[in-house]
């Protein structure tokens, strides 16, 4: 422990005597005796200690999955259109030639597509919480 004092082994207030407890508690491994093994016999520990523990797995974002592929589906729609100049024309035109009422309807498509999707990855976070 690092201390203004120059004597450095001892702690010199109650805060530094706990953090040298804490220390010197996490500075030694615990034993099978510690960890509460009962088993006597030198072939049940080797047994018990050789079992392979049941790695975990990384968890998948499902959710990071769903939204990334919309995104990718909106970019490649978007490239689609500006790399040939007949489609970009074509919505061009499309676009300007649109009535209010029916911007307004695609709107409200759009908005619940993204109601649903949020339903959606909201259901699969609850089947992943629920697997675990």
């Amino acid at each position: 422990m690092t201390t203004n004092s120059s004597n450095s082994d001892t702690p010199t207030t109650a805060a530094d005597a706990a953090v040298t407890a804490i220390l010197s508690d996490s500075s030694t491994p615990p034993t099978d005796e510690a960890a509460g093994s009962t088993t006597t016999g030198g072939d049940a520990n080797v047994a018990a200690d050789s079992s392979p523990m049941a790695a975990a797995r990384p968890t998948i974002r499902w959710g990071a999955l769903v939204w990334a592929l919309l995104f990718g589906a909106m970019a490649a729609t978007t490239l689609w259109v500006l790399i040939d100049p007949a489609r970009r024309d074509a919505v061009g035109v499309w676009l300007t030639t649109l009535s209010p009422l029916t911007a307004g309807l695609y709107a409200i498509i759009v908005v619940g597509i993204v109601v649903a999707l949020f339903g959606i990855v909201g259901l699969i976070r609850r089947g992943e919480r629920a697997r675990r």
